[in-house]
């Protein structure tokens, strides 16, 4: 009977999706904020905030759960005081998310 729920369980282990591969869900917060202040004549104020993100996720049958929630939240932030004549200010906010789900269904034993 030991031996039994022994092979039981060792083939339930063995034919079972593996924990080091699941694939949950992927989070990403990114935030940036510039801020100047000129006073005076021919000052120039160049704020950029840039936030890039890209997430994959990859699912094999067999051996990992399927793809599952990817977040992403970005923000950016430019604040810009010029006092005087001739100022300049270019102030520019770039968010970017790429994000990428496969699932592959493979046998896990061919043949």
């Amino acid at each position: 009977m030991k031996k039994t729920a022994l092979i039981i369980s060792t083939l339930a282990l063995a034919l079972s999706p593996v924990a080091a591969f699941a694939q949950q869900a992927q989070n990403s917060v990114q935030a940036g904020s510039n801020s100047a202040l000129t006073q005076g004549y021919g000052n120039i104020v160049d704020q950029t905030v840039s936030n890039d993100l890209t997430q994959t996720q990859v699912g094999i049958g067999g051996f990992s759960v399927d793809p599952q929630i990817q977040t992403s939240v970005q923000a950016g932030q430019n604040v810009g005081v010029a006092v005087g004549e001739g100022n300049v200010i270019n102030q520019g906010v770039h968010n970017n998310a790429d994000q990428f789900q496969s699932d592959f269904e493979v046998p896990a034993f061919p043949y």
